[in-house]
């Protein structure tokens, strides 16, 4: 006679998300009685989040697996540990790859979240993104508002909650000064009054070159465009890293997300009337 063991796990060995998988089983040394009915694992939409993080991160190294080789994956997965994630140089990609392979389904993105990441996002929007920040009442104020934790993390006035090492020390110091004097060039703001160590100052500036940029005539040349054939990717090309660092920010902010400027950039997605809801 041949006995079969039934599970109503889905998906391939190693490339199965957390939650369809049957943890009791694995870690008990009974041996499951054929003619019991199998164990009910409920698929969750965000269980797909994970497997394509999985395959995400297998597509840009190659052939690796987030959760390291095979005989340690499900040893991994289940303490939430995608040891292989440090193999990946680029910020954007791994912060975006921890959310989704988050072991817990809330701190997993839907679909339409993860796919307004500044990983996703055309460098037009990226920017789109920042100039909306230096539009908020906290980031215009050059003073800096001391009651705001956003225009804080980003200025770095709390020695306690430094601000994120993807950032340099000095953002004007990336700028030519011949290119800096043309972009201030005939607006209310001189090059001086901006303060390299603050980002707000920073996202001020984006958002004063981006708004008024198209009225000069002709556009100045800058010396310093490089590969850059747009304003926008002049930017990103300066700041590769601040979309990411400004999305980190926010994430941890949920009234700035709502904001109205903002709330394109983080699509709130309620789902839950389904019975395999998350």
């Amino acid at each position: 006679a041949t006995a079969y063991y039934t599970s109503s796990e889905r998906g391939s060995k190693g490339w199965i998300a957390y939650e369809c998988i049957d943890w009791d089983g694995l870690y008990s040394d009974e041996v499951r009685d054929p003619s019991d009915e199998p164990v009910q694992l409920k698929w969750k939409e965000k269980s797909d989040i994970q497997v394509a993080g999985m395959i995400a991160f297998y597509i840009l190294t190659k052939g690796k697996h987030p959760f390291g080789a095979p005989i340690h994956q499900l040893i991994n997965l289940h303490d939430g540990n995608p040891v292989s994630l440090s193999k990946l140089s680029d910020p954007v990609a791994k912060d975006l790859l921890s959310q989704m392979l988050a072991q817990e389904l809330d701190e997993r993105p839907y679909v339409e979240q993860a796919l307004k990441h500044p990983y996703f996002l055309s460098s037009e929007d990226q920017m789109k993104f920042l100039e909306a920040l230096g539009n908020e009442r906290e980031i215009k104020s050059f003073k800096g508002d001391p009651n705001c934790a956003v225009s804080g993390e980003l200025d770095n006035r709390d020695p306690s909650k430094p601000r994120s090492s993807l950032l340099l020390n000095d953002w004007k110091a990336v700028i030519d000064p011949d290119d800096l004097n043309t972009f201030c060039a005939g607006g209310h703001t001189p090059p001086s009054s901006f303060d390299g160590s603050r980002y707000t100052h920073c996202l001020r500036f984006i958002r004063n070159v981006r708004q008024h940029w198209g009225d000069k005539r002709p556009p100045p040349q800058l010396k310093a465009m490089g590969k850059a054939t747009s304003l926008d990717e002049y930017f990103l090309q300066k700041f590769p890293t601040l979309p990411l660092v400004v999305h980190q920010i926010i994430r941890k902010h949920p009234d700035w997300k709502t904001r109205p400027s903002l709330k394109e950039f983080f699509p709130v997605i309620n789902r839950r009337a389904g019975p395999d809801a998350d």
